[in-house]
């Protein structure tokens, strides 16, 4: 349940640019209050771990190793971390099957 959690709010995030625009500069903290005011609740840790163990599967999806030159970070330059995980790494996620 909260992985689904994390991934539907990250979804409803992108399907509502003005949630986004509000949450993209707040703290985790915020973005996480922000979640459970939606009816996605999930802890810091929780939304950590979905996110990175999803990152690391859809890297080796891509045949890339996980680490500091994974190519889809070179995608984050210029944005918020919040509007990267929006933008491009939920997408790719669907994409690849992975969610």
């Amino acid at each position: 349940m909260t992985a689904a959690n994390v991934i539907e709010f990250l979804r409803k995030a992108a399907a509502r640019p003005d949630v986004l625009d509000s949450l993209k500069t707040r703290s985790k903290d915020e973005v996480i209050d922000a979640a459970i005011h939606f009816g996605y609740p999930f802890t810091a840790a929780e939304f950590d771990s979905v996110v990175w163990d999803l990152e690391a599967k859809l890297a080796e999806t891509r045949g890339e190793p996980f680490d500091p030159r994974f190519g889809l970070w070179q995608t984050m330059w210029g944005k918020y971390y919040l509007e990267y995980l929006v933008v491009d790494l939920v997408p790719s996620f669907v994409e690849t099957g992975l969610v």
